[in-house]
């Protein structure tokens, strides 16, 4: 059996196949560049029997949903808050601003370590505290990497690259785009470690669990206590909804 997750968000859309519940491999595609030809590869090279779909991005779900079926005549399920709400008590919430893929991360953590913090680099900043079914709350914050997108476009700094093209660093930096590889990495250690120090001072949850896409840059964390990187969190914790 060959499940196909897709993770519709603001930047990227990834689409994981899952084989026996086991993500094997996965496809980024830009968000904003989709187009159906870009489907193509995968249905052609893949026996899907089964497509799941999770956004955050209004109504482009219903689109690929149809592009989806349109090549292989597989009738997707998309994913809704209410698939979420017999492992989680979401009474507290908003249901109709929580996101998604906040609720996915926490149920990856949930049911693989029944309880920590997620945090997500990726367009936008989150951080989710999760203790078994309840979870404390939300953490948003604006992306280092859209900080840096306007420091290019509002200041007279050199056009630098992209966070994710930054080696990050700690130390002091001796040109703009050393100084602000360090800006970026004190920002994303200051917030990790004001976030874990209140969960483990409110809620006794201490370990963090970082993902995202700009995640993969963070060096420094594998010299944080109690903090790992996990990768691809949002597509594994879609997946839990329906493997078998």
């Amino acid at each position: 059996m060959l499940r196909l997750i897709v993770d519709i968000g603001n930047t990227n859309i990834k689409f994981g196949l899952f084989k026996d519940n086991v993500l094997s491999k996965v496809k980024i595609l830009s968000t904003p560049q989709y187009r159906p030809t870009d489907l193509k590869t995968i249905f052609k090279s893949n026996k899907i029997t089964s497509v799941y779909i999770g956004s955050v991005v209004k109504n482009i779900e219903l689109r690929i949903a149809k592009d989806i079926y349109a090549i292989s005549k597989i009738k997707a399920k998309i994913i809704n808050i209410r698939d979420f709400e017999s492992s989680f008590n979401l009474s507290q919430f908003n249901k109709k601003e929580i996101g998604l893929d906040i609720l996915a991360f926490a149920l990856f953590i949930k049911n693989k370590y029944k309880s920590g913090i997620g945090i997500s680099f990726g367009t936008a900043t989150f951080a989710v505290a999760v203790n078994n079914k309840t979870i404390k709350g939300v953490v948003i914050a604006p992306s280092i990497q859209l900080g840096i997108h306007q420091l290019n476009e509002t200041t007279s700094l050199i056009k630098t690259k992209s966070f994710g093209q930054i080696k990050n660093q700690l130390s002091f930096g001796k040109n703009t785009n050393q100084s602000l590889a360090s800006g970026a990495s004190h920002m994303a250690k200051g917030f990790i470690e004001s976030i874990q120090k209140y969960a483990s001072d409110n809620y006794n949850i201490k370990n963090v669990y970082i993902s995202g896409g700009k995640s993969y840059y963070l060096h420094f964390v594998n010299n944080m206590s109690n903090v790992a990187t996990i990768d691809n969190a949002v597509l594994l914790g879609y997946n839990q909804l329906f493997r078998h």
